[in-house]
């Protein structure tokens, strides 16, 4: 049988881009093509030099699961806080279910290992569930480390809630920062006022905002907001309110501004 190398090296330089690239995407990690690139080609040159040596079947599966990871890392970058080594290491897991599914695939369509295509196909598709899990609870980890014990009131009327850090919510009125609320606890702190047709008469003003679907008005109403940490000081301060009609989390109730922070009160509790 003869191999020719330059075919061997272009088809794994292909593949293992693909795969790297595929990884990074899944894992939402931001990387460049000349970082896929290299990896690839250090890649594909293991993979053409792999063959020549001769390991036991125990040095051989560590020596291609650490080159793996150290292709992940080149096409990863910098990993510059904890929170990147736990996307570099979803990355890496990633990489391997992609790579044991191909396999799996190839082996399976083409016929010559079925039994060993399928176990493939199997510890990747049991991979996947285990590398959706762990997304599912990094994100959730991620939503918990920005949520605060808040308490809003508005009159003689306040409510205890959990409020998220939303960097993204830059609304401002007067230089008021403005916070949404759930359509629950809007109407726990103005119901009389809406009910008995008092809404446009209460000191409200109307804001102008930005959103993803352009620019909208609504009404916001002047409160005052507290945060309660168990570790910190309770802290108030005036700010504008209103309800965010499309605000269904389970976790929070209030989405809080990104200025609520810039007297230097930390914004991440991790």
């Amino acid at each position: 049988m003869v191999v020719y190398i330059e075919y061997a090296f272009l088809w794994n330089f292909l593949l293992d881009g693909t795969l790297l690239w595929l990884s990074t995407r899944a894992a939402r990690r931001k990387t460049g093509w000349l970082r896929i690139g290299f990896s690839a080609l250090v890649g594909a040159a293991f993979a053409v030099v792999f063959p020549l040596l001769s390991l036991s079947v125990f040095f051989s599966y560590a020596c291609k699961f650490f080159v793996g990871a150290l292709l992940c890392l080149f096409a990863f970058g910098r990993i510059k806080n904890k929170n990147e080594w736990g996307t570099y290491a979803l990355t890496c897991l990633l990489f391997f279910t992609f790579t044991f599914a191909f396999g799996g695939a190839v082996l399976g369509v083409s016929g010559e290992s079925p039994k060993k295509g399928i176990v493939l196909l199997m510890i990747a598709l049991m991979t996947v569930g285990l590398t959706y899990l762990i997304k599912k609870l990094y994100k959730k980890r991620a939503v918990e480390s920005r949520i605060y014990a808040c308490v809003l009131s508005y009159k003689e009327k306040s409510v205890q809630i959990d409020g998220f850090y939303d960097s993204g919510n830059l609304a401002s009125y007067g230089g008021t920062p403005v916070c949404f609320v759930s359509p629950d606890v809007f109407y726990d702190l103005l119901g009389e006022e809406l009910a008995f047709g008092e809404g446009n008469d209460a000191p409200s003003v109307e804001i102008c905002f930005s959103t993803l679907g352009g620019a909208k008005r609504a009404r916001a109403w002047l409160g005052e907001l507290a945060i309660t940490e168990k570790d910190a000081k309770k802290r108030a301060q005036k700010v504008y309110f209103c309800s965010a009609t499309n605000m269904l989390s389970r976790e929070y109730k209030l989405l809080l501004n990104a200025r609520i922070f810039d007297d230097g009160v930390a914004t991440d509790k991790g």
